[in-house]
């Protein structure tokens, strides 16, 4: 049977998904933690290019998967848009603001050169994997800082997180 994929980079972006949708992880021999239900596998990748390609590639040889979404937290270069905003950067989609990403590697000193509102580490290595892959697959950001700031707490990631989970739910 196949399945939807949810992709984070971190516990505490997947935590709010996990409980949300009552998850349980899998008890298999591999290097990311997977999580599962009836219905949605989601891993937990990393935040390297390498860690990113190499989840993905295992879930896509393993699993039969019939819808990807990347969710994760970006940083935003207008300080007008309130934290916590959900944007999908790949498609458009009806209730859904969009919004351009820009992949790093190496976090940004400053967004004066910056051509997109959002900036994060992991969309166009999900973008290139799924394409690959999968032709149904989404991904979505939710600000949760404008650069000038420390990065977001744990608690603050889990928040925001689960904050926007009413916002994308129906796209399952």
């Amino acid at each position: 049977m196949s399945k939807i994929l949810i992709h984070t980079t971190s516990l505490a972006e997947a935590n709010p998904i996990i409980n949300s949708f009552n998850l349980k992880e899998l008890d298999i021999a591999q290097k990311n933690v997977i999580y599962s239900n009836d219905d949605l596998l989601l891993i937990i990748s990393g935040v390297s290019k390498e860690e990113i390609l190499e989840s993905l590639t295992y879930i896509f040889e393993n699993f039969d998967i019939s819808k990807a979404f990347d969710l994760s937290i970006a940083s935003c270069s207008d300080g007008s848009i309130a934290l916590g905003t959900l944007f999908c950067t790949n498609r458009f989609v009806n209730g859904v603001n969009f919004a351009n990403v820009t992949t790093i590697e190496k976090p940004l000193e400053t967004d004066e050169n910056l051509d997109t509102l959002l900036v994060d580490k992991q969309a166009s290595f999900f973008k290139d994997t799924c394409k690959e892959n999968i032709k149904d697959y989404y991904i979505l950001k939710i600000v949760s800082d404008y650069f000038d700031e420390e990065e977001p707490s744990d608690d603050k990631i889990f928040e925001l997180i689960n904050n926007s989970i009413l916002k994308w739910k129906n796209l399952i």
